[in-house]
């Protein structure tokens, strides 16, 4: 697993969002969750990376959690995680081929709350289905909730 990280690494290093910034993926999730037309939003057709396993790591958690979690030293996680903690109002996902760190990027609840519970193990590709609720917020815009289907 180490060595699979280490060889990563320096791919990783083009898809990890800037420190306390939200990814792509992020974007493209909020784009279409915020729609207000859009009830269904199916994960895997935002990727153009393979993947199987979707994890998430809450705010608050911190580097070398998500370090322990890949098996990764502190030189190749330094390169792959760019933050100390996920940051207030995000959470880390981190997408998994078999055993192997295929992306990973901070997202913006403000791009949609995954109202979510996701194993240990990850969540399979296959079961990122999600219904799509535009709730009522402070602000003048709702809130996109996902919700597993």
């Amino acid at each position: 697993m180490r060595i699979l990280i280490l060889a990563m690494a320096l791919t990783l290093s083009a898809c990890n969002a800037a420190p306390n910034s939200a990814g792509q993926i992020s974007e493209r999730i909020g784009q279409a969750a915020n729609d207000p037309s859009t009830k269904e939003l199916d994960l895997s057709k935002l990727m153009s990376f393979g993947w199987d396993r979707l994890h998430l790591f809450k705010a608050g958690t911190t580097k070398e959690a998500i370090c322990r979690f890949l098996n990764a030293g502190r030189n190749t996680c330094g390169r792959v995680v760019r933050y100390e903690v996920v940051p207030a109002d995000h959470v880390a996902m981190l997408f998994t081929l078999g055993d192997r760190l295929t992306h990973l990027e901070l997202h913006a609840m403000a791009n949609g709350v995954l109202d979510v519970n996701v194993p240990g193990g990850g969540l399979p590709r296959e079961a990122c289905r999600f219904a799509v609720r535009h709730v009522a917020s402070t602000g003048t815009t709702p809130v996109a909730v996902l919700e597993l289907r």
